[in-house]
């Protein structure tokens, strides 16, 4: 498959005003502040104010977007959206943020400036976004003059004193898709991973609630065999193409100089690929020294009596694994870089995978490290369950297009809230916005009866 010059040009970041330090969350709820920064790495937890929402953010990202490239409304010929919480059953979010678009630029461009413009949401839980972009770079390749924005934008929300609580955040990420690309030329070679399962869901209820069903076990289980599998899809599909030659990676990972996961919680992709690293190691011939180096030997199911025996002594041999320092090392080159900005976020769901991509970059380029033409490795997933695995190349304008991201100058750019405000956050309690910001938009009404029962209108306001 020949690499067309197809990919991302640009990338917008949105995050909530406010953010609930972790500590706070591990005070009130009795858990040991370490165990969720150091064993999870979680430090702070983006919270969407009462007038916020995905449209809200998705607008706001997609704003920045068109604002720092100059673009004109009438040349975007989509504006596809992956999320998780949509606002209605049948009307996209995406028409929402829009319609908020609309109102910025209807005096500059008209107020059918975006009346062409195809917009649709995508939904399959976290990969949704993946999917979008997927689907965007196959229409952008159509044609060259073609201009697509991809957004993602979630809020993840738990019950509180669930074992999701911590894990929460929101925020939304835009990109640009385009032919000639300046940050990311995407290959459209897709290792995919597709099966059926109930690790994360939300069911129909009698009750409405934006809250999952999930088991985080078995979603683990699931992210790690989905991961393995689109992995294997990959590098099946790319011989196949003659990407490249079968047995020239034994390691896949050695193919990427950065990889970029989905991240539910800061430290999740290192915990994920112990056993694909290990597997990895087996394949370069390099296993055997590795063992000796750590110390200890894998367990095998037939040395124990008990199923839960053998579970134990596994868990505390990719333990050992996991403090190896091939391992620690990998993490450092690979995987380090790109959770940075979770750990500040907490999950975005949809937009996780590519703000972990913009933590990468913009972390590279702060570290002064030259991308230019390096291969990036993408493990993207959504419970329910799909993984998929895909690659793109950094382009020689990269650091000019990542300068302006500014993802940590917004992060550390918000107001921290107490425990009692977040509680009256999460359960509707809080009647007015805690903070507002001039020209942000925000919702300011929900119809009540008739035919604008429960129909959402925004506008842009905020303090002087």
């Amino acid at each position: 498959m020949a690499l067309l010059p197809i990919g991302i040009d640009d990338m917008a970041f949105y995050s909530p005003k406010l953010y609930l330090d972790i500590r706070t969350l591990a005070e009130k709820r009795n858990i040991p502040c370490e165990k969720l920064s150091q064993g999870l790495g979680l430090i702070k937890m983006s919270v969407c104010d009462v007038h916020e929402d995905a449209a809200t953010m998705a607008a706001e990202a997609v704003a920045e977007l068109i604002g720092r490239n100059n673009l004109n409304p009438r040349d975007i010929g989509r504006i596809y959206l992956g999320t998780e919480s949509a606002l209605d059953m049948a009307k996209p979010t995406g028409t929402y943020a829009v319609e908020m678009l609309t109102q910025r630029y209807a005096e500059r461009h008209g107020a059918d400036c975006f009346r062409h413009c195809d917009v649709l949401d995508m939904t399959f839980a976290c990969i949704g976004a993946t999917d979008a972009l997927q689907n965007t770079l196959d229409w952008v390749a159509a044609d060259r003059s073609r201009i697509g924005i991809v957004v993602a934008s979630d809020i993840a929300k738990y019950e509180l004193n669930s074992p999701g609580e911590y894990t929460q955040g929101a925020g939304a990420v835009a990109m640009l898709v385009r032919w000639n690309p300046r940050l990311l030329v995407v290959r459209r070679l897709f290792g995919v991973a597709m099966e059926s399962v109930h690790d994360f869901y939300k069911p129909r209820r009698e009750r409405f609630t934006e809250t999952p069903v999930f088991d985080g076990q078995f979603s683990n289980l699931c992210y790690q065999n989905r991961m393995i599998e689109a992995l294997e899809d990959f590098s099946r599909r790319a011989v196949a193409e003659k990407v490249f030659r079968p047995g020239q990676y034994p390691a896949i990972s050695d193919r990427w100089a950065r990889m970029i996961f989905h991240l539910p919680y800061a430290f999740h992709a290192k915990r994920m690929y112990i056993e694909q690293f290990i597997r990895e190691r087996i394949a370069k011939g390099v296993w055997d020294a590795d063992q000796k180096h750590i110390g200890v030997t894998a367990p095998a199911p037939g040395q124990f009596d008990e199923r839960r025996a053998f579970e134990k002594a596994n868990a505390a041999f990719l333990k050992c694994v996991s403090e190896s320092r091939p391992y620690r090392r990998f993490v450092a080159a690979k995987l380090e870089k790109a959770q940075r900005a979770s750990q500040d976020t907490g999950n975005l769901y949809t937009a996780s995978i590519f703000l972990a991509l913009m933590s990468s970059l913009e972390s590279d380029l702060s570290e002064g490290n030259n991308l230019t033409g390096k291969r990036l490795g993408f493990v993207a997933y959504g419970s329910g369950s799909k993984a998929k695995v895909f690659e793109a190349v950094v382009q020689k304008e990269w650091s000019g297009v990542v300068r302006r991201f500014g993802i940590f100058r917004k992060l550390a750019d918000r107001q921290a809230i107490d425990y009692d405000q977040y509680e009256a956050l999460h359960t509707g309690v809080q009647a007015a916005p805690v903070y507002t910001e001039k020209g942000r938009w925000g919702l300011e009404r929900i119809g009540r009866e008739g035919v604008t029962l429960g129909a959402r209108y925004y506008a842009a306001f905020g303090a002087e």
